[in-house]
């Protein structure tokens, strides 16, 4: 099972878009300052803060507060996020929205004149505010082993194979180096020595070790042969793009269920994970038990969105 974190994460890129001009430009001493020009005409930094605030404050400043609340929460409970778990929820959140490389994520940081550390900052918090909610659930031995009994097949280990390969151009030298290999000769030597698979050749052969479904999506045309031998035997010749291949199962590692006692950490986990409120609710409990002033009647609303949060629909 995948740790899956808070859905805010999944949303941080867009709030840093809408948040990224609020933060780069408040962090400035310059309010004065010319960002831009047209024609003549200069817009100033406070210009552009003050469009700012009044485009995202409330969100802002919602955001700000709840980061708080989690935070003291947290602090007060001696829960605390590893930068193993913050490393992974960045990891999340480059998945979930798409980014395969630290120039994307920079770039996208760039735009939302956000920078890394704010970002993980904020996915410190989230990290916080998940433990937080799951450390609300109480898991029982009865919801355990019911989770159990249902999720066997998920929590199993399946089958993997080493297997081991020769590719040849005609069906003729296949079958030339299987009669070898019924005299004896050593698989490993003759793939180095015949074949032209230059992936595996100077490895004797080796391809690796694969479950079913990893063999059918990267090498369908020899999956189902390599799923019917037993460990030793090779296959007749198979017919694939390049010519002819023989392939050998050298190991089996049997598919393995844990017993309950050695999953119940991972299952309990995944049912707090499951049951655990939602952030939006998270805030509003930790929300009613703070004292929370808004001082500026601009953001009078701010305090009743955080402890009264719409239901969420689903689309």
């Amino acid at each position: 099972m995948n740790k899956v974190l808070s859905p805010v994460i999944g949303a941080l890129v867009g709030a840093a878009i809408v948040g990224g001009i609020w933060y780069g430009t408040s962090a400035s001493n310059n309010q004065n300052a010319v960002v831009a020009k047209v024609d003549n005409t200069p817009i100033t930094r406070s210009q552009l803060l003050a469009e700012s605030e009044s485009y995202a404050g409330s969100s802002m400043l919602s955001q700000l507060i709840t980061n708080q609340l989690v935070i003291d929460a947290a602090q007060q409970q001696n829960i605390k996020a590893s930068d193993a778990e913050v490393n992974q929820a960045l990891l999340g959140l480059e998945q979930q929205n798409g980014i395969t490389s630290d120039s994307q994520l920079n770039e996208l940081l760039q735009q939302s004149h956000m920078t890394k550390d704010q970002l993980m900052t904020q996915l410190k918090v989230e990290v916080l505010g998940q433990k937080l909610a799951e450390s609300k659930v109480k898991v029982t031995d009865k919801q355990i082993q019911s989770y159990y009994n249902k999720n066997k097949s998920s929590l199993t280990t399946p089958e993997k194979r080493s297997i081991s390969d020769i590719v040849v151009k005609t069906k003729s030298k296949a079958q030339d180096i299987e009669n070898q290999l019924k005299q004896g000769k050593d698989f490993a030597t003759l793939a180095k020595s015949n074949s032209i698979d230059s992936v595996t050749k100077s490895k004797g052969g080796a391809m690796g070790s694969f479950t079913q479904t990893d063999l059918q999506s990267q090498y369908p045309e020899i999956a189902s042969q390599a799923f019917k031998l037993s460990q030793g035997a090779v296959s007749d010749p198979i017919k694939v793009s390049d010519g002819y291949e023989l392939i050998k199962v050298t190991k089996i590692t049997p598919a393995k269920t844990p017993t309950l006692a050695q999953a119940k950490s991972e299952i309990t986990t995944a049912l707090k994970e499951q049951n655990a409120e939602s952030p939006q609710q998270l805030y509003a409990d930790l929300a009613k038990k703070a004292n929370i002033q808004i001082l500026d009647s601009s953001y009078a609303s701010v305090k009743d969105s955080i402890e009264n949060p719409q239901p969420t629909t689903m689309s």
